[in-house]
């Protein structure tokens, strides 16, 4: 007994060019979350019939950032199914039956053209400023000609529209759209080298894996009449069309680099996490509630609808998106966030050599960091300026010896006091440590901010450090000792 399939059958289709670009990540995302509501199937197939711009190396690269988001398929490339091959190059003899199929009921016809002479005639019109159509050159040969020019030049198959036809569809975002067969001509469904046109695979790939609604971007709203026709020739059933708008950056234009618009997977090397992007992608050009931006992914499977997709251009905002980073950052589960800090921090130290033999309870202690610092970063990434001066040896600027020189504090005798007082120290807890250094600062006739700032160039180079009575705690008393002194001899008495 034949397996009964999802009523809702849904596909992201990507062609293997590149990385997920944050267009195509919307477009797989808007597709799991209309599956997952409706209880249907998220289909991945990957379309790999343009050579020319194939890169073998991205299908992985694309299948590793859906799974890194947590967009797997149910049904597809990688995850198998009853209806594939699901990569198009394995399809050619499906493209090529189907082709001729059409040739067989005349719905389709050879083009004995060559490259050369189309191009002059499109040249010829475009010259003319008419928008160029297929004259039908080939379809006014007679058979007998058509056979025997078979054997000897090689063909592409057109698919022969009918005359004066109006193609309709009902777009989810665009609403009722019809097209008249004048404004198209001929167009090519199979190659002269055997593979088929993105429209004919496409089409025929979506009826033959039983899709029933097709969501995607704007960009392919002209192919749709193309694919129906194809579909109507072929007695296949229609499925919905739903396209979504095109993402502009802040300032209205195309999306580029140098609004933010990078791959999926350099999102992910800047520290990023899954949820953020996600919850991102679905403000852009659809959103969860008016007052509210951050949601679950739950939620968003919940509340998504296609006919609540707005028509407008979505605009990107890396800044946004950066902003939902620390949202989430933020109410992340402790651990593991102490697991992602952990990682990326042994890593970038690893990579320059800077973990010391002193740094043997690492993990002990980026457990007491990450609470510190969880409020001040937007991206994982971001923690290593924050976490990596706990571990690595401390290398201070120009600026931070010269400090003090202008400033009426008295860094050197600060440092001394303090120095004397820490080494009679045993108990280093963080609220010890305050009580202690408070009173310090009291005796010395000093304000506490300004003593505290001598503390800090001291042990982090920097005006800005993490709770500094917390960070002396994490720190411990050699290391906290040895970089006062350090400071110390590097200032010299100029205060």
């Amino acid at each position: 007994m034949e397996e009964k399939r999802p009523v809702k059958r849904v596909r992201f289709a990507p062609s293997p060019t590149g990385y997920l670009h944050i267009g195509s990540a919307r477009t797989a995302y808007f597709n799991w979350l209309f599956a997952k509501k409706a209880s249907g199937s998220f289909i991945l197939r990957i379309e790999d019939t343009d050579i020319a711009r194939h890169i073998e190396e991205s299908i992985n690269s694309l299948t590793d950032s859906l799974k890194w988001l947590g967009l797997d398929p149910d049904e597809g490339y990688g995850a198998g199914g009853g209806l594939g091959p699901y990569r198009q190059s394995q399809r050619r003899d499906i493209y090529t039956h189907y082709a001729h199929r059409l040739l067989a009921d005349k719905k389709a016809y050879r083009c004995f053209c060559t490259p050369q002479k189309l191009a002059q005639e499109r040249q010829k019109s475009e010259k003319g400023e008419k928008t160029y159509k297929y004259d039908r050159h080939c379809l006014k040969l007679e058979d007998q000609e058509k056979r025997r020019l078979s054997k000897e030049v090689p063909y592409a198959i057109r698919i022969r529209l009918p005359d004066d036809y109006d193609i309709r569809f009902f777009d989810g975002v665009y609403g009722k759209i019809s097209v008249n067969t004048k404004q198209l001509d001929d167009f090519i469904i199979l190659r002269s080298n055997g593979l088929p046109t993105y429209n004919f695979s496409a089409a025929l790939d979506d009826a033959l894996m039983e899709i029933t609604d097709v969501i995607r971007g704007e960009d392919h709203l002209s192919n749709t009449p193309k694919q129906i026709i194809i579909l109507e020739l072929l007695d296949f059933p229609i499925p919905a069309f739903t396209h979504l708008p095109m993402i502009l950056g802040q300032d209205g234009q195309k999306l580029s680099k140098r609004h933010g618009s990078v791959s999926i997977e350099e999102y992910r090397k800047q520290g990023i996490l899954p949820e953020a992007i996600l919850n991102y992608l679905a403000l852009l050009g659809w959103a969860y509630s008016e007052d509210q931006d951050v949601f679950s992914i739950r939620e968003a499977v919940d509340r998504f609808c296609l006919s609540d997709i707005n028509k407008k251009p979505a605009r990107f905002d890396y800044q946004k998106l950066l902003w939902l980073n620390g949202a989430y950052i933020r109410k992340m589960d402790q651990k593991r966030l102490a697991e992602m800090v952990s990682t990326q921090v042994r890593e970038t130290l690893d990579k320059e050599n800077l973990l010391k033999d002193w740094d043997r309870d690492f993990d002990q202690k980026i457990i007491r960091i990450v609470p510190l610092v969880r409020e001040r970063i937007k991206t994982v990434s971001e923690v290593i300026n924050w976490v990596a001066p706990f571990f690595s040896k401390l290398d201070y600027s120009s600026q931070a010896i010269t400090f003090f020189d202008k400033k009426k504090i008295d860094a050197p005798k600060v440092l001394k006091k303090t120095i004397e007082i820490l080494e009679e120290k045993e108990d280093f807890q963080s609220q010890n440590i305050e009580n202690t250094l408070r009173k310090t600062a009291e005796d010395m006739g000093l304000s506490l901010r300004n003593y505290t700032l001598v503390l800090r160039m001291a042990l982090w180079g920097s005006k800005v450090s993490p709770p500094l009575f917390d960070t002396i705690s994490i720190l411990g008393k050699d290391l906290t000792l040895s970089r006062l002194k350090d400071y110390l001899k590097r200032i010299g008495s100029k205060a």
